[in-house]
Order: C-alpha cells, then structure tokens, then sequence
C-alpha cells in the first residue's frame, strides 16, 4: 500500500510545522501561556500553507485545508493540557486524524503542481517524499516519545544508572544515527546488514554494561532503548507502505 501524494505532502507539512520548525521557547510555554500557543500556531499554519502551495498550488480546497489544520491543531494544543497522561502520544493521534479527516474531504480534489507531477514521473523515485516523510518522523517525533516516558519511563528505578547531560547528548545523536541507518537498510531489503549494525553497536557497548562497577540496570536501559529504536524504525516503514 502507496500513501497518496497529497497526503504524504499534508504529513510533511504538520511534520514540519510541529516539530522542526517550532523552537524550544514555544515547546515549553504553548502548554501554560497562550502567547505562545498563539505564535506556534500561526507559525504551523505558515508552515503547512507553504508546503501545500509549493505542492498543489492555490486553490479553494487548499484554504479550507489550511484553516481547518490550523484551527484543529490550536484547539487540540489547547485542550492538551487537560490530558491526565500520555499526551504526545494522544495529541499526535488527534492530530494525524484531522489530517486524515481533511485529505478525505478536500485533499483529494487537489491535484499536484505539473513540474512535480514530470518530476515525479521522470526524474524522483516514487517514494522520494515517502522516505523523506519517514526520515523526519524518525528524528524528532519519535525520538521526542521516547525521551518523554510515554512508552517506558527511563528515570524510574536506581538513579545511579541514569546518564549525565553529556551521555543523554551523545545517546542522542546515536539513537538518531541508529534509526537512520535502520531505516535506509530496511527500505533497500538489506536486513542481514541490519542484524550486522546491532551486533557492532552491542560489541561497543559491552564493555560499559557489563561493568561491575555499574548498576545492573544500565543494560536493562540500553536494551529497552535499543530495541524501542528498532521497533519504531519497523512501525513507520510498515506505517508508510515502504515494506
């Protein structure tokens, strides 16, 4: 299964408008000042409108879609904090069912611009945007859920295990360069190879874990956290029709 071009374009643009453009000040204070809330729905909207007009051009539809995505994501942003628990988890599913909700109704009367039309037919693989969609969703969203604890709270159990600033850093950048390898290697089939990336990373990793020095539960971390990471790797390709 193929997710529609206009669709895909619709996910880049909330993809982008909520998580790679929004800054840090407006992630923080959206949840208690609505000045902000404000600031980071106006630049969501900027941010959609863009993305759509750059794909399908202007068009009645292309209004409606832009004011209902940007009402629908100011209210549930606003309702969000009211939620007892989970609420990235439950926030980014309301609002990938509006997103769907008005593909079905006014996304699929628009049609793509012609150049990207050619350009898809004759130049771009097919699943360019797909993977690109992929590829964003895998950094910041789901490395966002799997900071927060929505899934499994890494700040429980003996503090002692818990890394400094510096390692959640470094942890990071190599959970985000984990999941891109992954990524890449299962859309290209090359599952042997992923099998072989694991291996290394445990090989480098064994001498930290096995540490008797170190609280037990520090292999405990890097296991569930490994395995998260490859499992939402698995999720969005299977989600986005590349495997």
């Amino acid at each position: 299964m193929t997710i529609p071009t206009i669709l895909t374009i619709m996910l880049l643009g909330h993809i982008l408008g909520d998580f790679y453009v929004q800054s840090k000040t407006m992630a923080d204070n959206k949840d208690v000042m609505k000045k902000w809330l404000l600031i980071h729905s106006g630049v969501y909207s900027l941010c959609m409108a863009t993305i759509l007009f750059v794909g399908v051009g202007f068009s009645r539809y292309w209004v409606f879609i832009v004011v209902g995505a940007s009402i629908a994501h100011l209210v549930i942003d606003w309702l969000k904090k009211y939620i007892p628990c989970k609420k990235f988890i439950i926030d980014q599913l309301l609002h990938l069912a509006v997103i769907i909700a008005l593909w079905c109704i006014w996304g699929r009367c628009l049609s793509l611009r012609a150049p990207i039309t050619t350009a898809l037919e004759y130049s771009l693989p097919a699943e360019l945007m797909i993977i690109a969609l992929g590829l964003l969703i895998l950094l910041k969203p789901v490395g966002l859920l799997i900071e927060k604890g929505d899934i499994w709270d890494f700040n429980k159990g003996n503090s002692a295990a818990l890394p400094t600033s510096s390692q959640k850093g470094a942890g990071k950048m190599i959970g985000y360069l984990e999941r891109i390898i992954i990524f890449f290697l299962l859309v290209n089939r090359q599952f042997g190879a992923i099998a072989f990336v694991l291996a290394a990373k445990s090989v480098m990793r064994f001498p930290e874990i096995n540490d008797s020095d170190k609280p037990t539960s520090l292999a405990e971390f890097y296991i569930i956290g490994t395995l998260l990471s490859m499992t939402s790797v698995f999720i969005v390709a299977f989600a986005l029709g590349l495997i």
